[in-house]
């Protein structure tokens, strides 16, 4: 009897302690790595360290490189546009610039004159890149209450902090506090708002709850290497399924968040990608680690490849009769008569004049550019309109006593008893025209007096054209004869 109980007394501990250890220390269905494991990075772009050489002083905005010793020794992998950091006097902080231009594999250009306190020779020259994570893998055990590990290089070489937003040659940087203390204008350090975990564990957490402490992995006899550390954790009675997929990006778009930073070169030959590990393991509950569950995987990242060529600068400009022949009433101008038809890319025919009446044609004008800056169009006259027997001229006109003048903006013409030259602008496509069709102005009198009647401050999408529509009036007493001028149209493109 005594034996029986105490054969009872022994199988209630062994069932208790066998719950508890069930309850309290849960093992994994099965210990195996996980699957379709990789590491996909937004840019693979390594960030450029570089150090300023000698002969550059303060005022100057052409900087040189120091072609040894460092990260990166020419201006490779640095682009026109890059926000660069150039080191100060002052430990810790760098000036930002702009890159306008890149002359060799030596020299480039900023946006401004170098500051007094960047011109000491070594002066770091940085221009980070940074790139969203995204992990992908599929777990092959589960835990519950347990999280999952992602583990990514960051550098121990001595002299290089991991965190203080300058690019390391030897891992990835998990950016400074602010960008004044050191960050290259890609935002604040990593945080666990920038990390999201998989959406679909089921009742866990779907975001991290550890970023940016460092774990030692011995890899070798006596190799070490430094990882920074971002958890993703299942939650209270949370755990992932067995072979599904899962994903959890490690940064945001750096307008809403931070990312991690890459690594400056670490191999010297430009075009070798310089590999790194990555690590994905698995904790229990009591955050006791599984090594079988633990996976590898490797990432490369290499300079970007600078794509360089040339386009010429053009510029099209003609001036033809499209639109304005006989019966025309282009600028609003009564209509064209019979010598409409006449008028030709190089000629505008009056034939005889109607006296004490506006005699009206026109010219279409017609200008595309690929200049950045758009273009102009000017036109003057060389000389006045002149009979070519007697020297007897037709004045530029007044508009009929309005007072018109060769920049204003223009005036109304309607008294047609006094003789007059001049002319008008209806705009058909421009992006800017000078004054509006209707009013009217004398041309200028030689190039020094040349007008703009076309202009466009930058690239146009197409072809831009415009009237320009002349008015000659002769009064009853002007001088009989044949009379001629000469106009020179001009178009610029601004690059």
């Amino acid at each position: 009897m005594i034996n029986s109980v105490k054969n009872l007394i022994f199988f209630v501990i062994i069932i208790t302690a066998t719950v508890i250890s069930i309850v309290y220390y849960p093992r994994p269905i099965k210990s195996a790595p996980p699957t379709s494991v990789k590491d996909t990075l937004s840019s693979s772009q390594l960030s450029y360290f570089a150090r300023l050489g000698t002969g550059v002083s303060a005022s100057d905005s052409l900087i040189r490189v120091a072609l040894s010793g460092n990260p990166t020794n020419d201006t490779n992998n640095l682009f026109v546009g890059d926000t660069i950091g150039i080191g100060t006097t002052v430990t810790g902080l760098l000036t930002l610039y702009t890159v306008k231009d890149i002359g060799n594999t030596a020299l480039f250009q900023i946006n401004s004159p170098i500051s007094q306190s960047n011109t000491f020779v070594n002066a770091a020259i940085i221009s980070t890149h940074s790139a969203v994570h995204t992990f992908s893998f599929t777990p092959q055990s589960n835990f519950t209450g347990g999280y999952w590990e992602f583990l990514i290089k960051a550098s121990n070489t001595a002299g290089e902090a991991i965190n203080d937003g300058i690019p390391d040659s030897n891992g990835f940087d998990l950016g400074a506090t602010t960008p004044s203390s050191g960050a290259n204008g890609v935002g604040t350090r990593l945080k666990v708002t920038d990390v999201t975990c998989p959406s679909n564990w089921g009742i866990g957490a779907t975001t991290a709850y550890n970023v940016g402490t460092t774990a030692v992995i011995t890899s070798g006899v006596g190799t070490t290497a430094t990882y920074h550390v971002i958890s993703c954790y299942l939650g209270i009675g949370g755990t992932n399924q067995i072979g599904v997929g899962y994903t959890m990006t490690i940064g945001k778009d750096l307008a809403s968040g931070s990312q991690l930073i890459n690594p400056s070169p670490a191999n010297t030959a430009e075009g070798s990608a310089d590999v790194y590990t990555f690590y994905i393991r698995h904790r229990d509950s009591s955050s006791a680690l599984f090594d079988g569950d633990t996976i590898q995987g490797k990432i490369a990242l290499v300079e970007a490849v600078r794509v360089t060529a040339t386009v010429d600068p053009t510029i099209t400009f003609t001036i033809d009769a499209t639109g304005v022949g006989t019966g025309s009433t282009a600028c609003n101008s009564p209509a064209f008569g019979l010598n409409g038809a006449n008028t030709t890319a190089t000629q505008v025919a009056f034939g005889t004049l109607i006296l004490d009446s506006a005699n009206d044609l026109g010219h279409r004008l017609s200008a595309i550019t690929n200049a950045d800056n758009g273009y102009i169009v000017t036109v003057y006259e060389d000389g006045k309109m002149e009979n070519i027997t007697s020297g007897t001229t037709i004045p530029d006109t007044t508009c009929g006593g309005g007072g018109c003048t060769t920049s204003g903006v223009g005036t109304s013409w309607t008294s047609f008893t006094a003789s007059g030259w001049g002319y008008t602008i209806q705009n058909l496509s421009v992006g800017t025209t000078i004054f509006s069709y209707g009013n009217y102005r004398p041309f200028g009198d030689g190039a020094a007096n040349a007008q703009q009647i076309m202009k466009n401050i930058t690239t146009p999408s197409a072809t831009e054209q415009a009237y320009v529509c002349y008015r000659l009036t002769a009064s009853s007493t002007q001088e009989a004869g044949n009379y001629e001028n000469r106009l020179i149209y001009t178009a610029t493109a601004t690059f």
